[in-house]
Order: C-alpha cells, then structure tokens, then sequence
C-alpha cells in the first residue's frame, strides 16, 4: 500500500491510497467524494502524475502509482472517460452548430 496525503479544499489534507493486491489496484480517498464512491480529483491527479496538492514526503511514489496502473482495469477506464469526454465534445459542438444554423434559417 502506498498513502499520500493531499491538500484539497478541506483544512486538513485528504489520505489517498493505493493498494495493488495480486495485480489488483484500488484507490480510496478521505474526501467527501472519495468516501461516496464516487470518482474524485484527489486520485485521478496522482494516476495522471501531478504532485501539486501532494503535502506528504512521498512524491516519489508517484511512479509507482504509474507502473500500477499501466495496463489495469483502472486504466482501461480512465481511457474511456476520456473517450466519452471527447465524443461529449463533439456533440456539443456539432448542436451548436445546429442552433446556428436554425437561428439562420429562421431569420431569411
């Protein structure tokens, strides 16, 4: 297991960890998102590498965390996140495209 504590927008900072167990990683955090399980900051900015919020003396293990996470299911759905992200994107640019268009052809 491998703990960070990270600053976050709570007076006291939040503890991340990381457990690889039999090629299994988790990630928990303290946060109020992180104790709902639901996605948060704190995890996804250690798995892309960033060491910014990091207050503990362990940025190093940030690497770890890398080699950890390379070619695990976490991995697998951080990249459809990003995936859907971009199809988002798309979307919402191909419907602004569309209200232009209306709003031109309502007004000849």
């Amino acid at each position: 297991m491998i703990q960070f504590l990270v600053q976050g927008s709570s007076i006291n900072p939040y503890r991340v960890s990381f457990i690889l167990n039999e090629g299994n990683l988790s990630a928990f955090c303290t946060c109020p998102a992180g104790k709902h399980g639901q996605l948060c900051k704190h995890r996804m900015s250690i798995f892309r590498g960033e060491s910014d919020n990091i207050v503990s003396n362990n940025k190093g293990d940030i690497s770890v965390i890398r080699d950890w996470l390379s070619g695990s299911d976490i991995e697998m759905a951080i990249h459809e996140i990003a995936e859907a992200e971009h199809d988002f994107d798309n979307a919402k640019k191909r419907l602004a495209q569309a209200k232009r268009n209306l709003a031109k052809v309502m007004s000849l």
